[in-house]
């Protein structure tokens, strides 16, 4: 067994840093936060190669004392604690005293320029590899301004880890979105070269924050929130249940100014909501809590992030009643419902080809359906018996009981009718009216590198203004894409499970999500037609026997093993 032996401090400090910084979003945390707790009520952030080669934030804070410039970039210095019982009452930001030593320790260079209001000049700070190499006078504006160049330039192993430059862009950018909500009062500036991400004027409200984060429509739903009790109190929105997400992105709980990961106050969130949004979806809310600092633990994780409250149920409890009763008081609370057509719908054929008009491709039970020629011998002898547990539809045939799972049929069917029309350049399907769709700063990101390949599967999206798109064509999904809130859907999901780059997925990969996103679901109740055109429609596809991800869409149970279930052989 290899000796115990004492790591030297370079190796010491990169370990350390490791667990502070984990990408360029890490750099961006620390360093304004260190802005909003000097009092700047202006900060730019600069990045170049999503942070990778360059991190630059500036701010009109109260800067740093000349003596204190080279003691800030040493471990556990801070201006925010003194002694261990500050811990119970912490009410700035940052407090751990290792982000700037952290940053410096992976980083090749890092470059200050500080200034107080007291001084007749700057300072100039510059440090290479974690060691001071140059401190200067320099002339400057009140304020702090700090470069960080070329991160993890040092650890190979976690900058070949970083995600792509856009990928890294977008955390970053998401990072400052939320903090602009919350810090309302501070101008905040995220720009790449000639091009700014993200903008935000200083308020006495967060009104205009929440328009560019959320939307006019979803902002106008929104209801204010308020609640207070012994050592804390809280204000907020909450959104209206019909306009939901596919995803809790557009959660944001904030406590004593710092953005948290909390699942009681989350759990307790979504709980309000229960029996009133439909299952898989997510509200949007902003809550932000004041609470006593005695009664808040954040020295639990270096990133600061995770908290623990002291009195979590009572809290927690508070919320959700809050959320409940704003909710009810606004008229929007009741249970989510799907009304029932009352007639058949009429049937859609695909357009002859030459033809300039786009009709729907295939829309499965209860929606439009294409016709398709079905002939005695091509169709196996099946006897359908019903559907269970509203997801399986049992059938009896030749081969012995069969088992049909509804959801993976349809996204079969789906998925190789969408390939077709892929093939035959005839996906795109034309709006009768436009969509307008309000896209969050790092949607719009996103949307640029995404916006040929979003072409070929039949979107076309342009800017309308604002954080504002339009919506003239979509995939031929039916109807299941004639609503913003869907078109939303699918762009997100895209942009998530593409990993942020449409060159990561293949066009089948795309055409899997499409097909899934446009087929019936788990729990719907089909008439015994509904069942049999499903099943006609599966035997005429070429690989019938399992969904585009490769799950199986049936299961066949023979006479024997039904025999020796029964213990009858």
């Amino acid at each position: 067994m290899p000796k115990i032996r004492l790591l030297d401090e370079d190796t010491i400090n990169k370990i350390a840093a490791g667990e502070v910084i984990e990408r360029p979003a890490s750099v961006v945390k620390e360093l304004v936060e260190n802005s909003i707790d000097a009092g700047a009520k202006r900060v730019l952030i600069e990045v170049t190669d999503g942070g990778k080669s360059l991190v630059k934030v500036t701010d009109d804070g109260c800067g740093i004392e000349p003596d204190d410039l080279t003691l800030a970039f040493q471990k556990h210095t801070t201006s925010k604690i003194s002694e261990a019982v500050d811990l119970e009452r912490i009410s700035t930001l940052g407090f751990r005293g290792e982000a700037l030593a952290s940053i410096a320790a992976v980083s090749r260079s890092v470059e200050v320029y500080t200034k107080t209001e007291a001084s007749q000049t700057g300072n100039r700070l510059d440090m290479a590899g974690g060691r001071t190499a140059e401190i200067k006078e320099a002339g400057c504006p009140r304020g702090t301004s700090i470069a960080v160049r070329d991160l993890f330039y040092n650890i190979p192993a976690r900058r070949k880890h970083l995600r792509g430059s856009e990928a890294e862009l977008v955390h970053i950018t998401d990072l400052i979105t939320e903090m602009a909500i919350v810090h309302h009062d501070i101008s905040f500036e995220l720009f790449t070269g000639r091009r700014t991400l993200f903008k935000s004027a200083a308020s006495q409200s967060w009104d205009g924050v929440l328009l560019r984060v959320f939307g006019l429509k979803a902002v106008k739903s929104m209801v204010p929130l308020q609640a207070e009790g012994r050592g804390w109190r809280l204000c907020g929105v909450a959104g209206d249940p019909l306009t939901t997400r596919s995803s809790p992105d557009r959660i944001f709980i904030y406590v004593n100014g710092r953005a948290v990961s909390s699942k009681s106050l989350a759990a307790a969130l979504r709980e309000a909501y229960r029996n009133m949004i439909p299952v898989g979806r997510s509200p949007m809310a902003v809550v932000s809590m004041e609470i006593s600092p005695d009664l808040v633990d954040v020295n639990v994780h270096p990133s600061k992030r995770e908290i623990r409250l002291l009195r979590e149920e009572e809290i927690s409890g508070a919320l959700q009643r809050a959320v409940s009763e704003a909710l009810q008081a606004h008229g929007s609370a009741h249970p989510c419902e799907v009304p029932l057509p009352r007639e058949p719908p009429a049937k859609a054929a695909i357009a002859p080809s030459g033809s300039n008009q786009r009709t729907l491709p295939l829309q499965i039970c209860g929606e439009e359906e294409v016709e398709a020629p079905v002939t005695v011998d091509d169709k196996p002898q099946l006897k359908i018996l019903g559907q269970v547990l509203d997801l399986y539809i049992v059938a009896e045939g030749e081969a012995g009981l069969m088992l049909i799972d509804q959801h993976a049929a349809a996204e079969r069917i789906r998925f190789e009718r969408l390939r077709e029309l892929f093939c035959q350049r005839n996906i795109r399907q034309e709006l009768a009216e436009p969509l307008a769709i309000d896209l969050s700063p790092s949607e719009q990101i996103l949307m640029g590198s995404w916006e040929e390949t979003l072409r070929e599967i039949g979107f076309e999206i342009a800017p309308f203004g604002g954080n504002t798109y339009t919506v003239r064509a979509v995939p031929a999904l039916g109807k299941r894409l004639e609503s913003a809130e869907a078109v939303h859907d699918i762009l997100r999901d895209l942009f998530s499970r593409g990993k942020v780059a449409p060159e990561s997925m293949n066009r089948d990969d795309i055409l899997k999500l499409l097909a899934c996103k446009g087929s019936i679901k788990s729990g719907k109740v089909l008439e015994m037609d509904e069942m049999r055109r499903l099943l006609e429609d599966l035997y005429l596809c070429q690989d019938p026997l399992t969904c585009p991800h490769g799950r199986p869409v049936m299961i066949v149970i023979d006479q024997g093993q039904l025999e020796r279930l029964f213990a009858r052989r």
